[in-house]
């Protein structure tokens, strides 16, 4: 991708610029995590994310994929900040195509968002089944 590649808007270069929010939290108590995707089919994510006062105090992503999804996974460790276990339960894939400009054809990605998200509010620490 260059940084002026006209498939990317400019929240997409940006975001691949820094990348930021990538990376993992170790296993603890206050931190809940999803996945989803698989590698061999494109796309795949793991979202970790610090809870702290009933919401999500911080984020972290590692994935694999193209540079819309990557986007959108650094994109969303912003987003999750300050977001409650009802809010991920809920989070809608569109809010991330809209703010990054993905095109429909890589929408089917973005669910691959959605399903982690939402794996977080299931691992969420204390809630029953959770694995922290």
């Amino acid at each position: 991708m260059t940084v002026d590649d006209p498939r990317y808007g400019a929240e997409v270069r940006r975001r691949m610029a820094s990348l930021a929010g990538s990376g993992s939290f170790a296993p603890a108590p206050d931190i809940a995590t999803g996945l989803a995707g698989n590698r061999e089919q494109g796309a795949e994510i793991e979202l970790s994310c610090r809870i702290g006062d009933g919401q999500v105090s911080e984020a972290r992503f590692r994935a694999f994929g193209c540079p819309h999804f990557l986007a959108a996974a650094s994109w969303l460790t912003d987003r999750l900040r300050g977001a409650r276990r009802d809010e991920l339960a809920d989070w809608d894939w569109r809010e991330a195509a809209e703010a990054l400009e993905v095109p429909a054809a890589k929408f089917g990605r973005l669910l691959i968002l959605q399903d982690a998200v939402r794996s977080v509010a299931r691992n969420w620490p204390g809630t029953p089944g959770s694995t922290v």
